[in-house]
């Protein structure tokens, strides 16, 4: 009898403790607004034989279809990419989103994805009649931001009779923090409050014309802030992909942290829905 109660108690105990593993599970989940999916049903997770999990921010309305952020984690728990899921309806009719700079559609990240990378939430910009200096085709901005969406918001207008703000934008002293091929241009051009200065690759005249997705970097009181893929409309419609290097500093913001080296846009033929990733990282 008394075996039998010991053998009671620690098949309980199995339960109870299996109990307490699962809620804990589902519990950071839910704290995220998230979900964890693993490899076995999950189209983002079988892109890498290293993936276990994927994490997923939440779903945000966008248009007529749905936005999300999310990261894939491999075994060692490193990242493996991160980026932008925008559902087959977000095309259906393009007229109901937001339009401009000024306009940012923001996507949280997953408890994990801050975790593990220096990014802090992700910005969606449509711009339906593109922009100068050559960026005229319809397209989008997928800003993936290294600071939080309060301090972006904090950001103001550019201001040329404010000093301390055209400095802000434009003094940038440690180039050692830039890509030796990107430059940005004088006072106001490529500026944008709640963003940033924006800078581009230096062959921007011949080698993104005609303009298909280039990836764009933004600074912000001497500090990198984004990384951004511009993609065309026409591009993410297409059913081409893309996966590319981008150029890379000499000296990181977050030294420790994991950076992406690779931008990536492809498609789920199954679904019809549309990714935007960074990948292959790297500890700096």
């Amino acid at each position: 009898m008394e075996t039998q109660f010991k053998l009671f108690r620690k098949c309980l105990m199995v339960v109870l403790l299996f109990g307490v593993f699962a809620c804990s599970q589902d519990e950071e989940a839910l704290s995220n607004d998230g979900v964890v999916i693993e490899k076995s049903n999950d189209y983002l997770a079988n892109r890498s034989s290293n993936v276990i999990n994927v994490f997923k921010g939440p779903e945000v309305q966008y248009g007529s279809g749905k936005a999300r952020s999310w990261i894939s984690v491999n075994s060692a728990g490193f990242p493996e990419e991160i980026g932008i899921e925008l559902t087959s309806k977000v095309f259906n009719d393009l007229s109901l989103l937001h339009e401009g700079h000024e306009m940012t559609v923001v996507l949280p990240l997953h408890k994990k994805a801050k975790e593990l990378t220096p990014f802090e939430h992700l910005g969606l910009n449509y711009q339906p009649e593109g922009h100068g200096p050559v960026f005229w085709e319809e397209h989008f901005d997928f800003h993936f931001y290294t600071i939080t969406n309060e301090q972006r918001l904090l950001i103001p207008d550019y201001d040329g009779s404010n000093q301390s703000i055209v400095n802000a934008f434009n003094y940038f002293p440690d180039m050692d923090k830039m890509p030796t091929d990107y430059f940005k241009f004088p006072g106001p051009g490529g500026v944008y409050g709640m963003m940033g200065k924006h800078w581009v690759p230096a062959d921007w005249q011949t080698g993104y014309n005609p303009f298909t997705h280039v990836m764009i970097l933004g600074t912000y009181a001497q500090m990198n802030n984004f990384i951004e893929p511009m993609v065309t409309v026409a591009y993410l419609l297409s059913g081409d992909s893309f996966s590319g290097d981008y150029s890379q500093p000499r000296k990181f913001e977050e030294p420790g942290n994991n950076y992406p080296t690779k931008y990536n846009i492809f498609r789920n033929e199954n679904t019809g829905n549309i990714y935007i990733t960074l990948s292959d990282f790297v500890t700096r």
